[in-house]
């Protein structure tokens, strides 16, 4: 698609904003990502441990491996965003994470196995709504930023079913093949899909929200002041801030519980719970696809409401889903119900978080390194919960003291979201540093 059919097709009254297809384009991207290694990797875990004998602790830890490579590429996206081409960046991405996966379906021992869990991190942290796609989309919309970007991190919800699918494969071809045909399908997919992305719209004529374009302003003025369009604090000032120090630590927090629960989902559900892998694997897609409730609806609520309560009972939910499996006897998928409803709203509420948030204390003069910090920090903090989780599973035989910490963390996350600034005072800050640069 050209440049020129985007500025045509966007600019006639009653076509699509062209800022939607970048919503379209993360949810088909993350959708893939979700199915095959986010979300459907948990259910090869067993299989896997019964073809090389490992225990648990030793997945568990390629697993947090995963997040803490995850962790320290993110801040190394943000700032490439901000400086170079977004397209540029998915398609490589895609071809380091589909290589990634063919060789983890070839693996035989246990440096390859670690090896390919790198090689693949190091392209989804390039492809997944974790950076990428929530700072392409805070540049294309302003008013509706928390709605587009709780619609473009919905890809997981699309993903979670097909994990069952993955099961299904796995039974009847094995672990290997499942792995060889997502690496195919993201060295095709992904890399045709970045064709569509474009960084902003201002170069094309265009405005975010799909506004009219002002008048007398060409395109290579746009072009030229993309600076100067993009208000916000500095990286120097975003550090002095309190703000970033609490949501740093409030995220840390909830991604914790986050990865060790999304990583131990189906083993919990299969060994403590009892139920079959293919209904443990029901159990995660529910969870995913309500989560779409707390995705589209909490960027909804943030465009409308104090982030600080919104944050706050995110929090609470989480805990009270995990409370609910300690002190209620859960034999059956129904009776898990009410933690997937609890915990996969709280969950989904918490994903299109950081480039919303991160955009309202900040604005998006440097969005693209704000959120790769955002990511980077709270995944080195909460790279121990797997790992965690996998070593308490092997010393007790059980999931239950690991959960009961994971609801402590839950609780403290709500006093810490209520210390941060109000929306009026970060608007007023954001305003300041915008007329300091202009002086």
């Amino acid at each position: 698609m050209s440049d020129t059919h985007v500025t045509e097709k966007s600019g006639k009254k009653g076509r699509i904003f062209f800022g939607w297809y970048m919503v379209a384009a993360s949810v088909v991207a993350n959708t893939i990502f979700s199915a095959a290694y986010f979300q459907g990797f948990g259910v090869l875990i067993l299989p896997i441990e019964r073809t090389f004998g490992w225990d648990r602790w030793v997945i568990s830890a390629a697993m947090s491996l995963r997040q803490l490579e995850s962790g320290i590429v993110s801040p190394a996206v943000g700032f490439l965003l901000d400086r170079f081409s977004a397209r540029k960046l998915i398609f490589w991405s895609a071809v380091i994470s589909g290589l990634g996966f063919i060789g983890l379906g070839f693996t035989s021992g246990i440096v390859m196995f670690f090896l390919c869990f790198v090689v693949i991190s190091l392209g989804a942290s390039g492809v997944s709504h974790a950076v990428t796609w929530p700072v392409i989309i805070s540049r294309w919309f302003r008013r509706n930023r928390g709605l587009a970007t709780g619609i473009a991190v919905t890809g997981p919800i699309f993903g979670s079913p097909i994990v069952i699918l993955n099961t299904q494969i796995e039974e009847a071809y094995g672990w290997r093949v499942v792995l060889f045909g997502y690496g195919i399908l993201i060295l095709v997919g992904i890399t045709l899909l970045s064709m569509l992305v474009r960084d902003r719209p201002e170069p094309y004529g265009l405005r975010p929200d799909g506004d009219p374009p002002e008048d007398s302003v060409t395109k290579e003025h746009h072009a030229g002041s993309q600076r100067r369009i993009d208000a916000g604090l500095t990286m120097h000032a975003v550090f002095r801030t309190k703000e970033f120090w609490l949501f740093t630590s409030y995220l840390s927090g909830t991604f914790a519980v986050n990865s060790a629960v999304q990583g131990h989902m189906i083993p919990y559900f299969q060994q403590d719970i009892g139920l079959s892998a293919a209904w443990a694997a029901v159990v995660m897609s529910m969870v995913f696809v309500i989560s779409g409730i707390g995705r589209i609806g909490g960027g909804y609520l943030l465009d409308r409401m104090d982030y600080r309560l919104v944050l706050a009972v995110v929090a609470a939910m989480m805990g009270l889903g995990l409370l609910y499996l300690q002190v209620v006897p859960v034999k059956t998928v129904w009776a898990t119900l009410p933690f997937a409803v609890m915990f996969g709203v709280s969950f989904g509420c918490l994903v299109p978080m950081r480039g919303t948030v991160g955009s309202i204390m900040f604005g998006t003069r440097t969005i693209g390194g704000i959120l790769g910090l955002l990511q980077g920090g709270p995944i080195a903090a909460g790279v121990i919960g797997p790992f965690v989780m996998g070593l308490i599973f092997d010393v007790n035989g059980n999931y239950s003291t690991a959960i009961w910490g994971l609801i402590v963390i839950s609780a403290l996350m709500i006093p810490m979201s209520l210390a941060m600034g109000s929306p009026v005072d970060l608007a007023r800050r954001i305003r300041a540093a915008d007329s300091d640069r202009d002086s």
